[in-house]
C-alpha cells in the first residue's frame, strides 16, 4: 500500500473511530481551562543548537534520536515525492523549518517537531542500502536528473554536500519541570498531524506513568467495557484511562476546574507512587471495567438519543460511572450486578433528566458538572444498594 492510501486509511479509521465519542464542550462557549498553577517562566529551558545533517543519520541509526516508539502517531506520513523534494531542499541549499527536541535523562532525544522531515532524512540516508523501505528520489522538481537515485547513487559532491548541510534545532533540556515541558509540547507541535494531549503525556512522562496508562488502555478489560470502540491510533483510549485515574486517585477534592492540569496531576503523582499502590490502582481499574460490562453491557457509558436508543461514548459518563464503581467493594459490585434490571431502571431515568444530560454534554469541566454527575451516579449505585440491603435484612 502506498503513503498515500496509507494515510487517507487511517484518516478514515481515526474519522470512524471518533464518531464512536461524543463530542465534549469541556468549559462552555466563551471560556477555557482556568490556569490554577501557572509556573515560571524561568522554568523554560530551551536552547538553540545547530545540528549537521551527517550527525543527525548517525544519530538516527543508533537510536539517540527517537522518531515513533511512543508517540502512537504515523511517523510515515509523507509520500515518496514529499519526501524527494526535502532532500532536493537540502541538494539545493534551501534552510529547513526549525525543529525541536526534547532531551531526556538518557540523553536521547525526542522529536516534539520536525517529525516527517526527520523520517525523509532516515529513508533517504541512515536505513541499510538493501532495506526494502530505503527511498529513491522521485518527482523531484528541479535536480530531475537524479529522480530513481538513492543516497549512493548520487555524485560524491552531493553526498558531501547534503551531509555538511546544517539545520537548527531548539533543544528542551533535561531537568526542565514537567509541567513546562508540556505546555512547551503544546505550544511549539506545529506539524500537520499535531500530538494529541494523550501523546503528549506519553512523552513528557515517559516510565511508570505512561506505561500504565498504555497497559491499562490496551487491557481486555477496558476493550470489552467500550466494545473496543475507543481509537487506540492517536492513545485516545490513554486519554480514557488518564480521566480513570485521576478522578479515581486524586479526588473531587482536589479538581480545581482546569481539566488538563488535573490529568497533568496525576501522572506526576504515579511517578512516584510504589510499585503496590499501582498495582491497587490497576486491581481496581480492571474492577471497575469488569462490572460496568456485566451491568450496563453495549450500554455503557452511552446516552439515550432521541430516539430512544443508545448512542455514542460520553467521556462524562465514562469516567463517574468507572470511578464509582472502583470505589465499591466487589461485594457491592455483585450487588449491583444481582440488581441490575433495578438499576438499569434507574440508570435510564437519569439519562432522561434533561438536567443530568446538560452537565454530561456542555461545560463538563466545571466544578459543579463534575461534582452533579459524580454524585447523582452514587447516588443510584447507593439507593440500588440500600434497597438490596433492605430486602436482604427483612424477615418473613
Amino acid at each position: 500500500m502506498d503513503n498515500d492510501r496509507k494515510t487517507q486509511n487511517f484518516e478514515k479509521r481515526k474519522k470512524d473511530d471518533l464518531e464512536e465519542i461524543e463530542t465534549e464542550q469541556l468549559y462552555g462557549e466563551n471560556t477555557d481551562g482556568i490556569i490554577t498553577e501557572p509556573f515560571n517562566p524561568k522554568d523554560v529551558d530551551i536552547v538553540s543548537q545547530p545540528m549537521v545533517i551527517s550527525n543527525i543519520v548517525e544519530d538516527l541509526k543508533d537510536g539517540s534520536i527517537i522518531l515513533d516508539p511512543d508517540f502512537q502517531r504515523i511517523p510515515d506520513l509523507w509520500n515518496p515525492q514529499k519526501q524527494s523534494r526535502l532532500i532536493e531542499s537540502l541538494i539545493i541549499r534551501i534552510p529547513l523549518p526549525t525543529f525541536y527536541f526534547d532531551a531526556g535523562e538518557d540523553e536521547k532525544l525526542i522529536v516534539v517537531d520536525g517529525l516527517q522531515r526527520l523520517y525523509a532524512i532516515k529513508k533517504f540516508m541512515a536505513l541499510k542500502e538493501d532495506d526494502p523501505q530505503r527511498l529513491f528520489l522521485t518527482g523531484l522538481e528541479y535536480l530531475t536528473e537524479y529522480n530513481g537515485h538513492s543516497f549512493e547513487m548520487l555524485p560524491q559532491t552531493i553526498r558531501k554536500r547534503i551531509k555538511e548541510q546544517v539545520i537548527t534545532a531548539y533543544i528542551i533540556r533535561a531537568g526542565t519541570p514537567d509541567k513546562v515541558r508540556t505546555s512547551i509540547f503544546t505550544r511549539i507541535n506545529t506539524g500537520g498531524l499535531t500530538l494529541q494531549p494523550a501523546e503528549i503525556k506519553n512523552s513528557v512522562y515517559r516510565g511508570q506513568a505512561a506505561d500504565l496508562l498504555k497497559e491499562l488502555a490496551h487491557s481486555p478489560e477496558f476493550l470489552q467495557a467500550t466494545g473496543g470502540k475507543i481509537d487506540s491510533s492517536r492513545m485516545l483510549d490513554c486519554e480514557f484511562v488518564n480521566r480513570f485515574l485521576a478522578f479515581y486517585l486524586l479526588g473531587l477534592e482536589l479538581y480545581t476546574g482546569n481539566l488538563e492540569e488535573f490529568l497533568n496531576n496525576v501522572m506526576i503523582r504515579l511517578q512516584q507512587e510504589p510499585k503496590e499502590q499501582i498495582e491497587i490502582f490497576r486491581q481496581d481499574f480492571f474492577k471497575a471495567m469488569k462490572y460496568a460490562n456485566l451491568i450496563f453491557g453495549d450500554s455503557a457509558f452511552r446516552k439515550i438519543n432521541i430516539n430512544g436508543k443508545y448512542g455514542r461514548i460520553n467521556k462524562p459518563l465514562f469516567d463517574s460511572i468507572s470511578v464509582n464503581l472502583a470505589k465499591l467493594s466487589i461485594n457491592d459490585c455483585e450487588k449491583l450486578l444481582q440488581n441490575k434490571s433495578k438499576l438499569h431502571g434507574k440508570y435510564t431515568a437519569l439519562l432522561q433528566n434533561k438536567e443530568f444530560v446538560t452537565i454530561i454534554t456542555n461545560g463538563t469541566a466545571k466544578i459543579p458538572n463534575v461534582q452533579n454527575r459524580y454524585r447523582q451516579i452514587k447516588n443510584i449505585f447507593q439507593e440500588v444498594l440500600d434497597d438490596d440491603s433492605i430486602y436482604a435484612n427483612r424477615k418473613f
